[in-house]
């Protein structure tokens, strides 16, 4: 077990008035686990030489550094010892699991709607379950559709497309074999 405790203070969270954001202090520092949790989520942005990985889940800004936690738009803090208490687990199964994780000491590539729309097939499809490019594109990052369900995609007329795609996700995060069944 690396981290063995945290203790935090809340306030006001700037993005939502109606909510609060907290810092939490930890008992063990952590910034060896860092690169081995930016593995496990995708779309991180990590610093590896600040030791500074931030992640967005659930609508929350979430930061680590080897001695903090920092959690934005919680409703109670209640909600934030659930929260804290999840990402203690999940520090201390990584930390000790880290011999089987390749750790990751940059980034994620940060996919966005437009971006990645530039890169689909530009058809009108009939039936699309994001209604154009774009909004599959959309729906696709927020991870509410999988990229198979882009039929022209998979077809032979856009191999490269489809190649292109395929590695833009990737490098993203996105485990596109597993998140398709």
């Amino acid at each position: 077990m690396l981290l063995k405790g945290y203790k935090f203070t809340a306030g006001m969270c700037l993005a939502d008035p109606d909510k609060i954001r907290i810092a939490a202090e930890l008992t063990d520092d952590i910034g060896d686990v860092l690169p081995y949790l930016n593995t496990g989520f995708r779309g991180c942005i990590y610093n590896h030489n600040e030791q500074v990985l931030t992640l967005k889940k659930d609508g929350r800004q979430i930061t680590f550094r080897p001695k903090e936690i920092a959690i934005t738009k919680l409703e109670n803090e209640n909600k934030a010892r659930e929260i804290l208490d999840r990402l203690k687990d999940l520090i201390n199964m990584t930390y000790d699991n880290r011999e089987n994780i390749k750790p990751k000491l940059d980034s994620w590539l940060i996919l966005t709607s437009l971006s990645l729309s530039g890169s689909l097939p530009g058809e009108k499809c009939e039936g699309c379950p994001g209604k154009d490019c774009y909004g599959f594109a959309q729906r696709l990052i927020e991870g509410k559709l999988y990229i198979m369900q882009c039929k022209p995609l998979f077809t032979s007329e856009f191999k490269e497309k489809r190649e292109k795609v395929l590695g833009l996700l990737e490098e993203a995060g996105f485990n596109v074999l597993a998140e398709s069944f």
